[in-house]
């Protein structure tokens, strides 16, 4: 028996995950001793009695004497130890009650750190009163809390600190303790999977125990009760739990100087006899952990490597590890010029050398390839964790989903720039969109099943370096697919290791956002985003709400991001360009030069700001790391921001011959014909191939979701829009008629903007207005210049769509002008 560690999600044993199957024990009528626990046969009676049914954890309440933690070592048991403190009084409010605390925990920890590995963790508090949390306030508990778990950890480092939270109070920020604990009761299997699935991600990094939960036979009945008890100690652990503790051992309990008889939620009656629940539960203890899947349908584990030799050994090592009955796994080498492939091929997996044609390609190879049921993707430089495809694969069948993601996490940095580079801000992650439910897929850490994947068509190859998991993940949520949340399918996700190589991630990241605005134009500003998440500057403002409920009385209080689209704005480069611009013609007007000058220390607060709220680890919070976050939250929006508005404003789409300087036309019409005896093509089918068509040319195509008048619409920087219509005619042929039209608002909106600032800084009114009448004359060129194209590329489009469905275009075309 060694001591126990928390490691990312879980808790190891040495090297082995270790699963807590605890009971909870007390508090009881006190002994001959004066002790609150039975005299030494009946817990020596007792601890024989959890061992038959697998526990290898007891929960007590109050902190127990020598002998009985010699007890639980020769039963093999470990102890949960509380800590008893008045946590149901405002105890912030008395300065002697919280010295009487913090000695509490002293004495505590002195007295039983002597038993070491016997000890699994201390509980340094349990459900503090969700209307005490809002009297102190949920910062000044926290830091409460945080301080008693230090004061533990001085005194025995080694030890693990917990605090058992219930969901009244699930705002508090726990993220200082070694695992996060929670009391959760809940009846309904689909409830309880949910809320756990939320509490999983909530926890973040951190192992979450399930502390207490169980059922009162006085008024549910013991077959209730074994029934219950046994879905829910196999769905916790099958979403990757560290934990189950059910309340309670038996039936015995007493408290507030009282024995409790109008309750009964032990595994054993008072005299120890046991209930129907004990059997089911032991028989989850007594398994494999995690439960063995029903079925485990066939799976393939795709990883696309390109230039990965210095981590691909490591990724093929931890797939050889997985703990899954029935899997293959294929390496795609996208290309590579370094020993990918190599590398590949002496790991005893299967091994294919493509062209490099960039990610989306090399997936839809690799699952083109793939023999099962189930595909599974994880990035070359990326570690899984023995139970990650169980995990992805477990989640998928029960949810009956198209697909399913898992958390990444950094590996533990080594130094103050990795602990930086593992807080930076625009990182890959799932995107959920619910407790259980994903509106994005990360790429490094998904599983699709392969009628899913082969119905949506695959990965769009137009994404070589990003954005081909959020398209798919967008297409799939479109066709009314699940997309569920694996909390318990985690990946070790490398970081970039130096800052040019961050830079380079931002932007081909930012590219990818590019190429989504092309595919969804008309998506609003928070969904267009790769890996979009809250912003911290948002949650400054208000940007994240506590539900308390009515006069605090809400059962279950969860943080809530509102979401703020436009509050990281100082670090993008639209503001940072403008500042500089307003800079530099700080020598023609001192007032443009100060508004500039405010603009990049604004940018530089900002960028500070996030780096000091960061969250760091504790080795690593000192100030050269600090630093490295402030330059990295400098540049990292501002390069991804320009890679994203170079991809919006670039205009030069591929017309497969053509005149594209022909003269301006304002509208036109393609036809299709359908050949005699062939079977009809609908208008939707062409204006869905006619979409897919341009959307490839590089041109931004919307489509209408139900509100305009036009079914698409093509969208051209700056001002330009062109709507286009289907319409079936009377021969059967489908025309298809397009205008070209202006949208000024935005044009005009900016115009304003800029002669207003113009005037405040002191321009003349006619100086004022023919800067601006000189930019929009530089604007109506660029905009005329591309709107002669428009023609070349729709028929373009149209004859790559009448070859792809095998009919033809009318020869004449109605152009008017």
């Amino acid at each position: 028996m060694a001591r126990l560690a928390a490691h990312g999600k879980y808790l190891l044993d040495g090297a082995e995950k270790f699963y807590l199957r605890g009971v909870s024990y007390g508090p009881f009528a006190a002994n001959s001793r004066g002790e609150r626990y039975p005299e030494p046969e009946r817990v020596a009676a007792d601890f024989a009695l959890m061992s038959r049914l697998g526990a290898n954890l007891i929960r007590l309440y109050v902190p127990p004497p020598p002998w009985m933690v010699e007890e639980a070592q020769k039963a093999g048991l470990r102890m949960m130890l509380g800590i008893p403190w008045p946590f149901h009084m405002a105890f912030l409010d008395s300065r002697d009650m919280m010295r009487e605390i913090r000695d509490a925990i002293r004495q505590t920890v002195l007295k039983t750190r002597q038993f070491g590995e016997t000890i699994a963790a201390y509980s340094i508090g349990n459900e503090i009163r969700s209307d005490i949390v809002r009297w102190h306030g949920p910062r000044a508990v926290s830091r409460f809390l945080a301080e008693l778990r230090d004061l533990g950890k001085q005194i025995d480092p080694g030890a693990l600190f917990t605090y058992s939270n219930y969901p009244s109070a699930e705002y508090l920020d726990l993220s200082f303790l070694d695992f996060i604990s929670f009391n959760v009761y809940l009846h309904r299997e689909e409830d309880f999977r949910r809320y756990l699935t939320h509490l999983m991600g909530q926890t973040g990094e951190l192992p979450l125990v399930l502390s207490e939960t169980g059922m009162d036979t006085v008024r549910e009945g013991e077959q209730h009760q074994a029934k219950l008890l046994s879905w829910q100690c196999r769905a916790a652990f099958e979403l990757g739990l560290s934990g189950f503790i059910v309340f309670a051992f038996t039936d015995e309990w007493h408290t507030g100087g009282a024995e409790i008889t109008d309750w009964a939620f032990g595994l054993t009656r008072r005299d120890r006899s046991p209930k129907l629940a004990f059997d089911a539960v032991a028989k989850v203890f007594g398994d494999n952990l995690p439960p063995p899947l029903a079925a485990a349908p066939k799976a393939t584990v795709v990883v696309a490597a390109y230039n990965a030799a210095s981590t691909l050994g490591e990724c093929l090592s931890s797939i050889r590890e997985l703990n899954y009955p029935d899997y293959e796994t294929i390496v795609i080498d996208d290309g590579s010029t370094d020993s990918t492939s190599e590398i590949a091929s002496r790991s005893g997996v299967r091994a294919i050398r493509v062209e490099h044609n960039g990610l989306a390609a090399a997936r839809n190879a690799g699952a083109g390839a793939a023999a099962g049921k189930v595909v599974a993707f994880i990035d070359a430089d990326a570690r899984a964790d023995r139970d990650w495809l169980y995990h992805l694969v477990e989640t998928i069948e029960r949810r009956a989903a198209a697909a399913a993601a898992g958390p990444n996490f950094a590996p533990a940095p080594g130094s103050a720039r990795a602990a930086a580079m593992a807080a930076a801000p625009g990182l890959p992650r799932e995107v959920r969109a619910g407790d259980d439910r994903l509106a994005q897929l990360c790429g490094c850490n998904m599983a699709i099943t392969k009628a899913a994947l082969l119905k949506a068509g695959g990965f769009d190859p137009m994404f070589t370096t990003a954005g081909d998991d959020v398209d798919l993940s967008w297409r799939l949520a479109a066709s009314a697919e699940t997309l569920a949340y694996a909390p318990g399918a985690i990946v070790i996700h490398e970081r970039r290791a130096t800052l040019a190589a961050y830079l380079r991630q931002q932007r081909g990241y930012g590219a990818g956002e590019g190429l989504l605005l092309r595919k969804y134009p008309l998506r609003i500003a928070d969904q267009d985003g790769i890996y979009a998440g809250p912003s911290w500057i948002g949650s400054m403002f208000g940007g994240a709400r506590v539900y308390y409920g009515a006069f605090g009385r809400g059962l279950f209080q969860t943080v809530y991001s509102t979401g703020n689209s436009y509050a990281d704005l100082p670090l993008t480069i639209q503001w940072v360009g403008l500042s500089l611009i307003f800079l530099i013609l700080g020598g023609v007007n001192r007032l443009l030069g100060v508004l500039g000058a405010g603009g990049i220390a604004l940018s530089m607060l900002a960028a500070a700001a996030g780096a000091a709220s960061a969250p760091l680890p504790r080795a690593h919070r000192g100030p050269a790391a600090r630093i490295y976050l402030w330059i990295v939250n400098l540049l990292g929006p501002a390069v991804r921001s320009l890679a994203r508005e170079r991809v919006k404003w670039r205009f030069e789409p591929a017309t497969a011959g053509g005149d594209c300087n022909g003269p301006l036309k304002l509208n036109g019409q393609v036809e299709f014909v359908m050949p005699a005896g062939a079977l009809r093509i609908d208008s939707a089918t062409i204006l869905v191939a006619i979409r897919e068509a341009l959307v490839r040319r590089g041109v931004a195509v919307a489509e209408t979701d139900g509100f305009q008048s036009y079914d698409l619409e093509i969208i051209v920087a700056p001002m330009i829009r062109v709507p286009i219509n289907a319409l079936l005619q009377g021969d059967g042929s489908i025309a298809l008629l397009w205008r070209l039209r202006l949208a000024p608002r935005r044009g005009l909106i900016a115009a304003a903007i800029t002669l207003l600032i113009l005037l405040a800084a002191g321009f003349s009114a006619r100086a004022g207005i023919a800067g601006v009448i000189c930019a929009a004359i530089a604007v109506g060129l660029l905009a005329i210049n591309r709107a002669r194209r428009i023609p070349a590329i729709i028929k373009a489009g149209a004859a790559e769509v009448a070859g792809s469905l095998g009919i033809s275009m009318a020869k004449r075309s109605e152009d008017e002008t």
